[in-house]
């Protein structure tokens, strides 16, 4: 399939389903697993199109499985429950809702997968059921799950996660594994030259872009992340940033500044590119960890700005 020429550096996945779909052998369950940001989505979209439209003949599928709109296709995420009510993670982020509690896919979307099944297809010949995060899962949605793979239904199941050890074992062995890997420096720098995302920089230097990409794990995706991050924080605060900071009073006026400027979500991406420029450069594990305790407060609605007063500090004038 053509399609797949713009998955990059996924080879051996792009095998497993290509041979799939050449030789019209399709598994009843697939499990997409590998790390975030590498393509399991977008590989997921580029193999369900050959099953919901065999022929490519259908004006809209494609629009219709990006929106996850398409009658025969239910696309699962994790979920928040919010004054009785479920909300997925994506609307949540999209919406700036914070919730302490994680996401989980519960039993009631499972249930909602069996109902989804038990209906007949209405224009592929196929239902198909994705679902994204799947480590995520509660156990009474992890057992239900399981219950429904073994039985023999017309549906296909992708099951896409980055932690598949977390999942049932015996929910693994019902998937035909598809694995994603991390890519090296220069195939995630290749991917973004490909991707026009350099147009976007606003003249951030080489070596940041360098350091970014260093930072994002061979995942073209979480590089990506990390640009828009790295762009929302102001100039006059990334140069505050660099500088090294003397006394104690332009360190309390630094950690105004982080609070005052950057919500908690770009409060724990700025905690996680310092510790991993601050180990690259230096090895320091002391101040690594000081950043770790002061993600841990900031998780458990501490105060931020003392928070970060007190972590600042210790950083900078503790002996």
């Amino acid at each position: 399939m053509n399609d797949f020429k713009n998955i990059y550096g996924q080879d051996l996945a792009i095998q497993i389903l290509n041979s799939a779909i050449t030789k019209e052998h399709i598994s009843p369950a697939y499990l997409f697993s590998g790390p975030e940001g590498v393509g399991r989505k977008k590989t997921a979209k580029v193999f369900i199109k050959y099953i919901l439209d065999k022929k490519f003949r259908k004006e809209g599928t494609n629009r219709k499985i990006e929106s996850k709109n398409h009658p025969d296709l239910l696309w699962i995420e994790p979920s928040y429950m919010l004054q009785g009510k479920s909300i997925s993670q994506t609307k949540a982020k999209l919406e700036n809702i914070n919730i302490k509690s994680p996401p989980q896919i519960r039993l009631n979307q499972i249930k909602e997968i069996i109902e989804f099944l038990g209906k007949k297809p209405l224009e592929a010949e196929q239902s198909i059921v994705i679902i994204e995060d799947v480590e995520k899962m509660n156990e009474s949605a992890s057992n239900a799950l399981l219950k429904t793979l073994e039985e023999p239904n017309t549906g296909l199941f992708i099951l896409i996660t980055q932690r598949p050890e977390k999942l049932l074992s015996t929910i693994r062995s019902r998937c035909q594994i598809v694995p994603f890997t991390r890519l090296n420096d220069n195939e995630v720098n290749n991917i973004i030259q490909k991707l026009e995302v350099f147009q976007e920089k606003n003249n951030i230097p080489s070596e940041k872009i360098d350091e970014l990409i260093s930072f994002s794990d061979g995942s073209p995706g979480r590089y990506l992340t990390n640009l828009q991050y790295w762009l929302e924080i102001s100039s006059a605060l990334k140069h505050t940033l660099e500088i090294k900071l003397n006394n104690k009073i332009e360190v309390l006026k630094l950690a105004k500044e982080i609070t005052d400027e950057l919500n908690i979500e770009q409060q724990l991406w700025f905690i996680n590119f310092q510790q991993n420029r601050i180990w690259a450069k230096e090895s320091n594990s002391s101040v690594v960890k000081k950043l770790e305790e002061l993600r841990k407060h900031l998780l458990t609605y501490v105060q931020p700005r003392l928070a970060w007063e007190v972590t600042l500090l210790e950083i900078n004038f503790s002996n």
